[in-house]
């Protein structure tokens, strides 16, 4: 019995010293080590390659319980060009954003959430960030810190520049029209374009003497927003080869539509001309470009006069990004745009409406979108046209045959003029439509 009672207080002596330590353990802050704790967090919250360790002394394990659910976090950092790499993440709404990287700070606005930051990849791959947001000059949460590892994007050959300015994304495509660095159209260059244009025009004006050819070279969203365009570098002052070609296309005797003047005058609306995290227009810049194209067009034919803004539907939503994610190597279902997505409110032919375009749930092509097609609403009062085009017409091609009687699509990147067409369609237009760096194409073909 005295054996028992004995082996019983011990066991009641050993259980007390257990609860005891595990009480002291947590509690106990005087450890040199608590300076920087790892945070427990769920797998999917954010990419392997991240990490976040909380940068407070003062907190402990209750501490994770109180993390906002708009708290700053990263969720990938990809190198643009070395040293410089950009971090994209998530925020408060309204939130300023300011990245340490030891001696390094740099402070961004966010937008609607989200928010991007460049900086120089201090010490190699593995980087070590810490954020804090303020709101309305307010700080909002405590610090944050994370590690991770900077990825080198498999696809180097068009890389996406993020903005401290803003969230806004550019391509490096875009540099050379926007710096000045461009090899500009020599004389020759210029004369021959302007002798092929010649030559179609008379091709078309043999059967319609009121035919054109429509050109409309929408400029770059570098050259719309200069200001928001990434650290180090400047816009050039010169002549680009945009205004060359158009100068040159104008005196040939097409119709040149300028989209710059319009989109200057409409930068600052509530809806963007411009994606944020692609290099295209959006929904809106597409409309206001296709205002200016059948109010030309109206003037021969009336009932091509374009729909007024409030005959669409503009759905506000945040939306699959696009292709600076894709060529950063970002999945582009784990970033997200907030913008506007344009829909006819009456019902249109479904020819027109049925073949995918560029601004979805989901930004990717479709074969449709990029093969050579044709649309026949057979409205005789209104024109007919053959449109060569790039990338951009996606956002645009449900407007064009919506005032058409007829068009002919040729495939995307197809800027070859075919004589062949234009004599058995009898086309009343034929419509270039390309971005400004690829104005090379229309000089040269």
């Amino acid at each position: 019995m005295k054996k028992r009672m004995l082996a019983l207080l011990a066991a009641m002596v050993l259980l007390v010293c257990m609860l005891a330590a595990c009480a002291g353990e947590a509690v106990d802050t005087s450890s040199p080590d608590t300076s920087s704790a790892v945070m427990s967090i769920e797998e999917s919250s954010l990419p392997e390659e991240i990490s976040r360790v909380e940068s407070s002394e003062e907190e402990n394990s209750e501490a994770e319980s109180e993390i906002p659910e708009d708290a700053v976090e990263l969720l990938f950092a990809r190198y643009t060009t070395k040293p410089s790499f950009v971090m994209i993440g998530t925020c408060a709404q309204g939130a300023e954003i300011t990245a340490v990287i030891g001696e390094q700070s740099v402070t961004v606005p966010s937008y609607m959430g989200w928010f991007t930051v460049t900086m120089k990849a201090e010490g190699g791959d593995n980087q070590e960030i810490t954020f804090t947001q303020t709101v309305d000059g307010e700080e909002y949460d405590m610090p944050r810190t994370f590690t991770t590892r900077v990825r080198t994007p498999a696809n180097k050959g068009n890389g996406g520049m993020g903005s401290n300015k803003a969230y806004q994304f550019f391509l490096t495509n875009m540099l050379p029209d926007f710096t000045g660095n461009a090899t500009l159209f020599n004389s020759t260059q210029l004369d021959n374009m302007a002798n092929r244009v010649k030559d179609r025009l008379a091709q078309m004006h043999a059967y319609n003497p009121e035919a054109e050819i429509i050109y409309m070279i929408v400029p770059s969203p570098m050259t719309i927003y200069p200001e928001l365009a990434p650290d180090g570098y400047k816009q050039g002052t010169g002549i680009s080869r945009r205004e060359l070609a158009m100068t040159k296309l104008e005196a040939a005797g097409a119709t040149v539509i300028d989209l710059k003047d319009l989109f200057m005058e409409h930068k600052n609306d509530e809806m963007p001309l411009y994606y944020h995290l692609d290099s295209h227009w959006a929904d809106y810049g597409a409309y206001l470009a296709y205002t200016a194209l059948f109010e030309h067009i109206a003037e021969k034919f009336p009932a091509a006069a374009p729909k007024g803004i409030d005959e669409f539907t503009w759905t506000a939503d945040y939306y699959t990004s696009a292709d600076a994610m894709l060529f950063l190597d970002i999945p582009q279902v784990d970033v997200k745009e907030y913008g506007y997505y344009r829909q006819f409110k009456e019902t249109i032919d479904s020819q027109i409406t049925d073949i995918p375009r560029y601004r979805g749930m989901q930004l990717i092509y479709s074969e449709e979108c990029t093969a050579e097609f044709r649309i026949d609403t057979n409205r005789e009062e209104l024109p007919s046209c053959i449109v060569h085009r790039d990338s951009y017409s996606a956002a645009i091609f449900d407007l064009i045959p919506e005032r058409m009687d007829y068009t002919h699509y040729m495939g995307m990147w197809n800027y070859g003029w075919n004589s062949a067409n234009v004599n058995n369609e009898k086309p009343d237009y034929v419509i270039y439509l390309v971005a400004e760096w690829n104005v090379g194409e229309l000089v040269s073909r």
